[in-house]
């Protein structure tokens, strides 16, 4: 029961002239900052309890979101399958894999097989894969379209494209010169349906107010309670995911 509920119950048993002029008490600013104070506790700082995004502390908050999303389509990530620099989630999730390239435009990755950059037209073979994941990986990009438009063109017919980006995020410490763009679910759709031409768009988002704040201090996922990660609020989409399929 918060602090306005136990007023409201106190008020029921007061005489008219005294509820009255309760009521135009809390109907004040000043009034509800009184009934329900904010406490800052140990969040009440201007630098976060990590400043990378708190995986030296656990698991990050979009990584945890990012989870929930590559499992619920684990069965997409089947065939021949293209990840973004390195197989962490189609190493967890796939099902029934035949072959795994990477992609990297960085050529000191060792594990990539496909040396590429996305803001390129062409640059990824076509029809190739039956699964494509592009995990955090539009906000680096100068041509966002393009990029997408070569990771749409790899996939077969009837083939899966699923894509991650951030919406509430710190800028990356690793990459201040590169990540340069935060996308709203609205905006996420309309940049695929300009890149993906007549896919199966299924946008959808992740998160709330305290999952936001808590990701934005740098809190790991394993500091949260689990319950905190099944409220979706609308208005706090910390994470946007698309599954985009070609048509057959």
């Amino acid at each position: 029961m918060t602090a306005l509920d136990r007023l409201k119950d106190a008020l029921r048993g007061l005489p008219s002239p005294v509820k009255q002029q309760a009521r135009r008490i809390s109907s004040w600013r000043r009034g509800r900052r009184i009934i329900a104070p904010v406490r800052w506790g140990s969040i009440r700082r201007t630098r976060p309890f990590s400043a990378r995004w708190g995986a030296d502390r656990g698991t990050p908050i979009d990584r945890a979101y990012s989870n929930r999303f590559f499992e619920l389509h684990s069965l997409d990530i089947h065939g021949e399958v293209l990840e973004v620099q390195a197989p962490i989630f189609s190493g967890v999730y796939g099902t029934d894999i035949s072959k795994t390239e990477i992609l990297d435009i960085e050529p000191r990755n060792m594990l990539a097989t496909i040396v590429a950059d996305l803001n390129d037209a062409d640059v990824l073979p076509r029809d190739a894969f039956d699964c494509v994941l592009a995990p955090q990986t539009i906000q680096y990009l100068t041509q966002p379209v393009t990029g997408l438009k070569n990771l749409y063109a790899s996939l077969r017919p009837g083939g899966v494209l699923l894509v991650t980006a951030p919406f509430i995020q710190k800028i990356d410490h690793n990459g201040e010169g590169a990540d340069r763009l935060r996308l709203s679910p609205l905006a996420f759709n309309e940049m695929l349906e300009t890149s993906c031409d007549g896919a199966e768009i299924e946008v959808e988002s992740f998160g709330n107010v305290l999952t936001s704040i808590a990701f934005l201090m740098g809190i790991s996922a394993e500091e949260m309670r689990p319950q905190d990660f099944d409220v979706f609020d609308p208005a706090y989409p910390m994470l946007v995911a698309a599954r985009v399929r070609r048509p057959s």
